[in-house]
């Protein structure tokens, strides 16, 4: 079977049903061969993940690995001209979301050679093809960091030991022979906790980076194999985050993410021998999103995502740089993100998507100057019948420069419509990007706008935004989202006495913490794994169980019962007026289910109405595509009763604040 009849062509739809939005993508992460003779792609389901391995020359699948029953494929790496790594994880049924496991699995692409190479399990445990060759001590958790594909023998891999937590381990880098899984130790990290490295081109780690218990990025750094680590956050360089992207091909340059002598990230590179750095590439709204570099290790582009994404081509001499530059030119108003290419540079795997697309692999053979679809993400996405997701900008009432994406129904005029305004969890380390997501479609197919507000705290737009976000939780970031939703309601663009909030996790805190402290503004909530009082986060959650949780709990949140108390949505239920609908995973370990029947008993004891459902199996949200399809159907049905074309009006508009009224909106470059 060929790869574009794997491919199903997509479906013209009245309406997009539920199910489409609830399922696993068809295809994820799909690379090429270093030598371009293969392809694979992970194939995500409900019960097991799997790998597909191709032939490119006829696009016939020539093999395809999935673990032992209870197990999926976590991720995977190439790590010669035909032999992969993979990475494994849970799937037993106990829980619905894939948990990786820390094994390592080597498998030629047509199956062959499979061995078991790393982790706990005994010889045979992954059937009767697969047999522990190695045998020494691999009680840890495992995860491959440099492939040396040139060397095709062997690749660095890092291991964290299962019986010490973050607060006393240090990561370890082996040398691993692919082939038997034998070991070669070769550095420690130099800080406790769990730490990440990056080797150079021949295998030598050089850098390690870790997080102090105070959530600071520390980054280490080592001139040879010889040398001992040096830390890189010390003088000038005390405030810096400096994340190593890529080593140049001879180990004498290395190109950083840093925000060295700035509040953004820019990508810098680092003259080894000379001890000099210079800024290549810099956004005046945004930080450094990601980097691509040529076969050769050359930086070619720096891509930023203030509002709609941004591809920075850097002045270079690699012939793939004009190369990569012409397939930008093939697809205007997408973005085209290159994700693999073979060690020549000759093939290369495009993902080109848009915030209609989920997005299509492509095959763009850079000698021949031609590029073909292979694999869509999800083939029953009809890309004309989604909704536009519009960047938008707009001023807080205090005048900081707020940022987000407003999805709009499609064929509909973006006029008085309802909305639900959507704030994303983390809230730290995340953000809502433009690119196709299946909630804010889901909903805005069946007639909802949907407001997603980057809030002071969100990623991506520099040092001083996202710590502004530092013991916010309460206010300022709800601030920003209130302010959000009033600057849509007076541009005309939603009808303010239609408005719900719903969100998960930190979103599922800032939906009950909004509606409780704008009563008016919102006339239902939907809480998916929401936090309700952090007191019970703080005493009850996995992040209680090391220093850096609750270092994080104290310094990002609240450091006493007290404080707490006083920003949790639970100390002031008695002034929300909306409707609820509270979901939640059983399994739950992040935001334990007893978040929820806390909330359902300070309901009960008020009369305040509400909706309640959880999903046994499930963890931190809904994973398994029926239980999300479940969710869905219940959410619109909650929706459409409240804000919905049938619903009962509302007393009086919420009033609109002058500065939201001020704002204007604006689509970044």
């Amino acid at each position: 079977m060929g790869l574009l009849a794997l491919a199903l062509p997509m479906l013209a739809r009245a309406e997009t049903p539920l199910s489409v939005f609830a399922k696993h993508d068809d295809f994820a992460e799909v690379t090429i061969s270093p030598n371009g003779d293969y392809l694979a792609a992970m194939i995500p389901s409900d019960d097991q993940t799997t790998v597909v391995i191709l032939r490119l020359s006829d696009r016939k699948p020539v093999g395809k690995f999935s673990p032992m029953q209870g197990r999926s494929v976590y991720k995977y790496e190439w790590v010669g001209p035909q032999r992969l790594v993979l990475e494994t994880a849970v799937q037993d049924g106990l829980l619905g979301e894939p948990q990786p496991t820390g094994e390592l699995i080597g498998v030629d692409a047509d199956g062959g050679a499979s061995g078991y190479l790393f982790g706990q399990a005994a010889p045979g445990d992954f059937g009767t093809h697969l047999q522990a060759a190695h045998a020494a001590a691999t009680s840890g958790w495992a995860t491959v960091v440099e492939p040396l594909p040139r060397e095709a023998q062997h690749a660095v891999i890092s291991v964290n030991g299962w019986n010490l937590n973050q607060d006393t381990q240090r990561t370890v880098a082996y040398l691993m022979d692919v082939s038997n899984g034998a070991l070669d130790k070769r550095v420690e990290a130099p800080m406790l906790g769990f730490s990440e490295f990056l080797a150079d081109g021949s295998g030598v780690v050089r850098y390690a980076l870790g997080v102090d218990p105070h959530s600071e990025v520390l980054t280490y750094f080592r001139k040879s194999e010889k040398d001992k680590w040096t830390p890189l956050n010390t003088g000038e360089m005390k405030d810096a985050t400096i994340i190593p992207f890529q080593f140049s091909q001879d180990g004498n340059k290395v190109y950083l993410d840093s925000d060295e002598g700035g509040d953004r990230s820019c990508l810098v590179e680092h003259d080894l021998v000379n001890n000099e750095r210079r800024k290549l590439s810099c956004d005046d709204a945004a930080d450094l999103d990601r980097a691509f570099f040529s076969p050769n290790r050359v930086p070619l582009a720096a891509i930023f995502q203030a509002g709609y994404p941004k591809v920075s081509l850097l002045d270079s001499d690699d012939p793939m740089r004009d190369k990569l530059d012409a397939a930008l030119g093939n697809f205007p108003g997408m973005m085209v993100e290159p994700v693999s290419q073979t060690m020549d540079g000759g093939k290369m795997i495009v993902l080109v998507y848009s915030d209609r697309d989920p997005g299509t692999y492509y095959l763009y053979d850079t000698v021949k100057m031609k590029i073909d679809p292979i694999l869509h993400r999800r083939h029953s996405i009809d890309p004309t019948q989604m909704g536009e997701r519009r960047p938008i900008s707009f001023k807080a009432r205090d005048g900081q420069q707020i940022r987000g994406y407003l999805t709009l129904p499609p064929g509909k005029e973006a006029k008085n419509l309802p909305l639900v305004v959507n704030p994303h969890g983390g809230p730290f380390e995340k953000g809502d990007r433009w690119a196709w997501e299946a909630e804010p479609e889901m909903l805005a197919s069946r007639g909802y706008a949907v407001l997603q507000v980057n809030f002071r705290g969100s990623l991506g737009y520099g040092n001083n935004f996202e710590h502004a976000g530092k013991q916010g939780w309460d206010t300022v970031m709800i601030d920003d989202i209130t302010d959000g939703a009033k600057w849509a309601a007076s541009q005309g663009l939603v009808d303010a006495t239609r408005m719900c909030i719903y969100g998960g996790s930190y979103g599922g805190y800032a939906a009950l913490m909004s509606a409780v402290r704008e009563p008016d503004l919102y006339r239902c909530v939907v809480d998916l794994a929401g936090i309700y009082d952090l007191r019970i986060q703080a005493s009850q959650s996995d992040t209680s169980t090391s220093q850096y949780g609750r270092n994080f709990m104290a310094e990002f949140i609240g450091a006493t019962p007290d404080r707490l108390y006083q920003a949790s949505p639970a100390s002031q239920i008695d002034r929300l007026k909306a409707a609820v609908l509270i979901a939640h995973g059983e399994e739950d370990k992040r935001v334990p289910l007893s978040q929820a029947k806390a909330l359902r008993k300070a309901l009960d004891e008020r009369h305040h109405p509400y909706e309640w459902l959880t999903k046994a199996g499930e963890g931190h949200g809904f994973y398994l595509a029926e239980d999300r399809e479940d969710f869905y159907v219940k959410l619109l049905a909650f929706l459409d009763k409240n804000i919905g074309a049938h619903a009962p009006a509302a007393p009086a508009a919420a009033e609109v604040s002058p500065a939201a009224a001020q704002a204007s909106s604006s689509a970044p470059p």
